[in-house]
Parts: structure tokens; sequence; C-alpha cells
């Protein structure tokens, strides 16, 4: 690994995309944290690539949401299906 090599910004520019409309649909404090991570699976019965969503607020404490899909395929109506129960979570 290349610690010096220049970095690809696009996964960057994706994730700060998903921040800012899951900010948008909970309608977040400033002092509010949002991580996003995607993570790969080898076990079974998940999925091969799941973006993970955690949320954490002053008097509402962490809340985290899955998306079976990579970061880079999420979309804004599958952060708003997270509030519906519409989008496939597990």
């Amino acid at each position: 690994m290349d610690l010096f090599a220049a970095r690809d910004n696009r996964n960057a520019d994706r994730l700060r995309r998903i921040r800012g409309w899951v900010e948008d649909a909970l309608h977040l404090e400033p002092d509010a944290t949002v991580l996003i991570t995607e993570l790969r699976c080898h076990e079974p019965d998940c999925p091969p690539v799941e973006t993970v969503i955690g949320v954490l607020r002053a008097g509402v404490g962490a809340q985290q949401f899955k998306i079976s899909k990579a970061a880079a395929d999420v979309v804004r109506a599958d952060i708003a299906a997270l509030w519906v129960g519409s989008c496939p979570v597990k």
C-alpha cells in the first residue's frame, strides 16, 4: 500500500452525498454525528456488500441502519425508505 499515492475522492464524495441525505431526512441537529461504512460479508446469510449508517444524537442515542447495497449504489430513495420501513434493511 502506497500511503503517499493520490487518493480516489469518488468514494468520499459518495459518502458525503449519503450523509447529506441522512441529515436532510432526519432533520439532524448540527451536533449530530453520522457514520457511514461499507462492509463486505462472506457469511452465507448476509449480502455480499452492505452500507451501514450510524446516527448519534443527543437525547436519542445511537441508531443503526443497514442497506443491502454498496455505497456507490445507494440513492436518496433508499435513505428515505429507511424511515418508512420499505427499504431492504437488515
